[in-house]
C-alpha cells in the first residue's frame, strides 16, 4: 500500500510523489513543511509473515543503519538527516539530489563516452571507498541509483555533472574481522548489478567486493548502453557476458580490464578494495577520511578523478599545436622570402560563464501584451518569429557557396562548435534576461522575458513553446479543481495558465515540486532553436525538430 499525494509524515513531511519502489518498500518525493525544502522518503516495508522477535531485530537494524548513515558526509553520498517509525513502518529522510538519474541518461543518449564515465566512475569509487571504511556497504549500486547533478560553470570543484550515490534502503553493517550478514532479511538487490552471493549465502557473504561487483556491472551497462547477463545467467552459460571491447571496440584496455575483473562471479578475483579499482582505471584514489574531514577535502574530489590517460592526451594535443603553429611560421617566413615569421593570434574562446546577481524568487509582473492564442502544438515547438529560416541554393554548376557562420563568442561559444549543424548560424547576441523556471515531476518550465514564451521541457527529451497566456489583473491562480492549493506547491500565473489550458502539458510534466522561481539568465538565439543558461550555470540548448539537451 503506498502512499498517498498529499498525505503528512509526523506533520511535517508532506508526499509529493512516488519515485520509485522496490522489495522492500518505496522512495517518494516529499516536501519538508517545517524547512521549506524538497527531501527523499524511504519507507521501508518489512516482508508479512514475520515473527516479532525477527520484527523488533529489524526494527533496531533500521534505527542502527539510521545512526550511521546519518554520519557519512561525502560529496558523492545523499546525506539522511532523518529517521523515524509510523504506522508500523520504518522511514528514512535524506536530502532530496537534484539531477537526472544515470539510467536515464543512458536510456536518452545510449553508450556514453569513456572519459566522461571515468569521472563517475571515480567519484563512486571514492564514495564507495569512503563507505567501506565506515563499515557500510550499499548493495544496490545500480545505475538507478546514481544521480547526475546539473552541470555547474562555477568552477568551483563541486559541479559539472557530479555523480551521487543514493537510496541507502539496502545497506547493511559490515564488519570486516566478523563478515557474516548482520541484517534480519536478506536483500536481493537488482539482478543485472548483483554479484553471486547476495543470491545465495552458500556462495559467501556479501562486502565491499560486492559493491564493486556492482559498480562494475554499471560502468559496462553506460560504456556499452546494454545492461549486462545476470550472475545467474552467466553461471549457467559463461559465455553470454560480452566483453567490454567486443561490444564497444573504441573502449581502452585499460578500461576493459579493469571492469571485467570487477564482473569476475568469484569474489577473490575481483578488485579486494575501492582504491585498488581506481589505480586500475588509471586513478588516483584518496584515502578513507573520516566524516569530520570529508567538507575540506570536497573541494580537490573532482580533479584526482581524471584518468592518467586524459592528462597524456591533453599534452599530445598541446604539442601537436604548438608543433602546427611553428610550421606554419615557418611557412609564412619562406613565403616572404626567409624575413622574420609574422607572429599568428590564436584565435580564442570563452567557455566559462559569470553567474548573474542574487534576484528574489518571485516572477516579476509584466506588462500586458496583446496576443492571438494559437492552438497548442502537438510534437514539436512553436516556431520562434526571430528565426530566420537557412538560405537555401539551386544545385547549380554556377552556385556560389553558402557563407560560413561567423564565429560566435561569449557564453555559449564551446557549446555551439559541438552542435552548430543542429542549430545553425546565430540570429542574435548572447544576452541577458529575466527567467522564470519551475520544476514539475517529468520535466521544467521556462518562461523568457525578452521573447515572453513559454517552454515546456518534457523528461523524454521532447519540448514545445507556447505564447504566455497569463496577463497582469488575472487571478493567479487558475484551476483549483485540478490542483488543490495546501498540497502540493502548484504552479500560478502564465506557468499555472499553461498547465491548467493544456491537459497534454499537466499529465506530461505532472505536479509541481517546486514553486516558481526568477533570475536573470543568459540566452542566445540560432536559426534552429536556442540556449538558456540559468544563474546556477545550468545551460539548457533546445533544438527547432523538438529536442532538448542539458550541458
Amino acid at each position: 500500500m503506498f502512499l498517498g499525494i498529499g498525505q503528512m509524515l509526523q506533520h511535517r513531511y508532506r508526499i509529493v510523489t512516488l519515485l520509485g519502489q522496490g522489495g522492500m518498500g518505496a522512495v517518494y518525493r516529499a516536501w519538508d513543511t517545517r524547512l521549506s525544502v524538497p527531501v527523499a522518503v524511504k519507507e521501508m516495508v518489512p516482508q508479512p509473515g514475520l515473527d516479532p522477535s525477527t520484527l523488533t531485530q529489524l526494527y533496531q537494524q533500521f534505527r542502527q543503519e539510521a545512526q550511521v548513515l546519518a554520519s557519512l558526509d561525502h560529496p558523492n553520498l545523499v546525506r539522511v538527516i532523518d529517521f523515524f517509525e509510523e504506522n508500523s513502518n520504518a522511514y528514512l529522510v535524506m536530502n532530496f539530489v537534484e539531477g537526472e538519474s544515470l539510467g536515464e541518461i543512458i536510456a536518452r543518449r545510449g553508450p556514453l563516452p569513456e572519459a566522461e564515465v571515468l569521472i563517475w566512475a571515480g567519484q563512486l569509487l571514492d564514495a564507495l571507498g569512503y563507505c567501506h571504511a565506515q563499515g557500510v556497504i550499499h548493495r544496490d549500486v545500480k545505475p538507478q541509483n546514481i544521480i547526475i547533478t546539473p552541470f555547474l560553470a562555477s568552477g568551483d570543484g563541486q559541479g559539472g555533472g557530479r555523480a551521487v550515490l543514493v537510496d541507502f534502503g539496502l545497506v547493511k553493517l559490515w564488519n570486516p574481522r566478523d563478515p557474516r550478514t548482520r541484517t534480519a532479511i536478506r536483500a536481493m538487490g537488482t539482478p543485472e548489478y548483483a554479484p553471486p552471493e547476495q543470491y545465495d549465502s552458500q556462495l559467501g557473504h556479501t562486502d565491499a567486493r560486492s559493491d564493486l561487483y556492482s559498480l562494475g556491472a554499471t560502468l559496462y551497462h553506460a560504456l556499452t548502453g546494454q545492461a549486462p547477463p545476470t550472475a545467474t545467467q552467466r553461471i549457467v552459460d559463461p559465455e553470454v557476458l560480452r566483453s567490454l571491447r567486443e561490444a564497444v571496440p573504441g573502449v581502452s584496455a585499460t578500461t576493459e580490464t579493469a571492469i571485467m575483473r570487477a564482473l569476475e562471479l568469484q569474489p577473490t578475483a575481483r578488485f579486494q578494495s575501492a582504491r585498488e579499482m581506481a589505480e586500475a582505471l588509471g586513478m588516483a584514489a584518496a584515502a578513507p577520511v573520516a566524516p569530520g574531514r570529508q567538507k575540506a577535502k570536497a573541494s580537490s574530489s573532482q580533479a584526482m578523478h581524471v584518468p592518467t590517460w586524459v592528462w597524456i592526451l591533453g599534452g599530445l594535443v598541446v604539442l601537436g599545436l604548438a608543433v602546427l603553429g611553428l610550421v606554419v611560421m615557418l611557412s609564412a617566413a619562406l613565403i616572404n622570402g626567409g624575413g622574420e615569421p609574422a607572429m599568428a593570434t590564436a584565435p580564442t574562446a570563452t567557455a566559462t560563464h559569470t553567474p548573474g546577481p542574487t534576484v528574489t524568487l518571485t516572477h516579476t509582473p509584466k506588462p500586458t501584451v496583446t496576443f492571438t492564442h494559437t492552438p497548442e502544438p502537438t510534437t514539436t515547438s512553436t516556431p520562434r518569429p526571430t528565426n530566420t529560416p537557412r538560405p537555401t541554393s539551386t544545385p547549380l554548376s554556377t552556385e556560389t557557396p553558402t557563407p560560413a557562420c561567423p564565429a560566435v563568442t561569449g557564453p555559449f561559444a564551446t557549446i555551439w562548435q559541438g552542435v552548430q549543424g543542429r542549430l545553425g548560424c546565430a540570429v542574435n547576441q548572447s544576452h541577458t534576461t529575466w527567467i522564470g523556471e519551475e520544476h514539475f515531476e517529468r520535466g521544467r518550465m521556462f518562461w523568457r522575458e525578452d521573447t515572453d514564451l513559454i517552454s515546456v521541457l518534457y523528461n523524454t527529451g521532447k519540448w514545445v513553446s507556447y505564447q504566455d497566456i497569463w496577463h497582469d489583473g488575472d487571478p493567479e491562480y487558475s484551476c483549483p479543481e485540478s490542483a488543490p492549493m495546501e498540497s502540493p506547491p502548484t504552479p500560478i500565473r502564465g506557468f499555472g495558465k499553461i498547465w491548467c489550458t493544456y491537459e497534454a502539458v499537466r499529465s506530461g510534466l505532472g505536479w509541481a515540486t517546486e514553486h516558481e522561481r526568477g533570475f536573470h539568465g543568459s540566452v542566445q538565439d540560432f536559426e534552429r532553436g536556442s540556449i538558456i543558461r540559468t544563474d546556477e550555470g545550468t545551460t539548457y540548448v533546445l533544438y527547432d525538430d523538438g529536442w532538448w539537451e542539458r550541458w
